[in-house]
This record gives C-alpha cells, structure tokens and sequence, in this order.
C-alpha cells in the first residue's frame, strides 16, 4: 500500500470509529428510553412512539404486521391488558458505517396478572432495527422477537 493510501485509510479508520460508537450508543439509549415508556405508559403506547412509518413487526402467532397504519389497527383490535407489563434491556449495539442504520439486541420480560391473583411471567430475546430519521433521531423500521422455552 502506497503512504498516501495508508495514511487516507488510517485517518477515515480514526474518524468512522467515533461515528459507529456514537450511532450504537444512540441507539441503545434509543432502546432503552422505548423500554423505559414501556413500563410508564404501556407496550403499545411505546412501540408507536418510537416506531417508523415503514415497520415492520415479527411477534406472537400471527403474520408480520407491516406499516404504522396496520399496527394501529392490530392494537386497537387488540389493547394491552390491565397489569400487564413488558420490559426489555438491550446488551448489544452496532451501527452502519454513516450511522443511518443498526441494531440493537437484548432480552424481555412479559408479566401479567392472572384472574387467580398469581402472575404469569414470559421472558424472551429480540432485535430491533433502527434508522435515523430526518430529524436525527431513531426510529425502528423491525422488530422480532422470541419467547425463552418455559
């Protein structure tokens, strides 16, 4: 590799690397501010706050749910129950090298009253895709989720 060259990879090397940290760390703050809503205002009050107009959602035992329009109509259809809770703690990050897109993963815990007074508890994993709109700020265009054997 000629000096020039090297020096050009090495300086975009020690620029890129700030920007990739910065992106992933945003979108785990991203992650968690969602997680944090989750708890305070209920599951899909959340995922329609951080969600983008192109999402597209694996969950449950029915076909993927695609588009803000259709998620609206499936929560209607379908509203979180009273008591109810689920939280989620995202362990990893990565982000595209201009920062535009990424991911987080983690792990989620569903918990829920049952009539008899006790609580079923469910716990899971996940990955989530983020963009960055034209704002600045994350948004998630995928989210899939799956439940631990219990």
């Amino acid at each position: 590799m000629k000096p020039r060259a090297f020096f050009l990879a090495a300086a975009f090397a020690l620029i890129a690397t700030p920007v990739l940290a910065d992106a992933a760390s945003d979108m785990m703050a991203a992650d968690k501010a969602f997680s944090d809503m989750s708890v305070a205002k209920g599951a899909h009050a959340a995922f329609l706050a951080f969600m983008a107009d192109d999402v597209r959602i694996f969950q449950g035992d029915h076909p993927p749910i695609v588009g803000r329009k259709a998620v609206e109509d499936f929560y209607a259809a379908n509203p979180d129950e009273p008591g109810e809770k689920l939280t989620w703690t995202p362990v990893e990050a990565d982000a595209s090298p201009d920062g535009v897109l990424g991911f987080t993963r983690g792990t989620w815990i569903y918990t829920a009253p049952k009539p008899d007074g006790s609580e079923v508890k469910v716990t899971g994993y996940y990955v989530t895709e983020w963009k960055r709109e034209a704002d600045g700020q994350y948004k998630f265009v995928l989210d899939i989720g799956g439940a631990d054997k219990q």
